[in-house]
């Protein structure tokens, strides 16, 4: 997504996926005021940023901030899925002893610490 946009008084390219182009445009425009100038996107892209304008009332920072906390909600979905997903797969040895298999638990662990920083980031908008 490529989008050009006037925070204050300059003129501003964002460049890269929807999502980093948003949060970027996010941190950018604090305090300030912000105008859409253009933007080029694929067709899903545009689709979703001109529903979000309209839901904002053409208020860009609104409609970023929606999206943004939008994207981390169903990332911090994914997470907690797949987290569930290897837990299920607990064994029982034959002393009835429960254990994960070799690597799940350094996985688990690899998944909670991106859902701490995705809850950070959806907790900071």
């Amino acid at each position: 997504m490529e989008l050009w946009a006037k925070v204050g008084d300059e003129k501003v390219k964002l460049q890269g996926s929807m999502v980093k182009v948003l949060e970027e445009l996010l941190e950018r425009g604090k305090g300030k005021e912000v105008r859409l100038l253009s933007f080029h996107a694929g067709q899903k892209e545009r689709r979703r940023l001109k529903r979000e304008l309209r839901c904002a009332n053409k208020n860009l920072l609104e409609a970023a901030r929606n999206y943004v906390r939008w994207y981390y909600a169903i990332e911090a979905r994914k997470l907690r899925r797949q987290i569930k997903e290897l837990k299920r797969k607990e064994r029982v040895n034959s002393k009835g002893i429960r254990f994960l298999p070799k690597g799940v638990e350094t996985k688990i662990a690899e998944l909670q610490k991106k859902l701490e920083e995705v809850n950070a980031k959806l907790s900071s908008l």
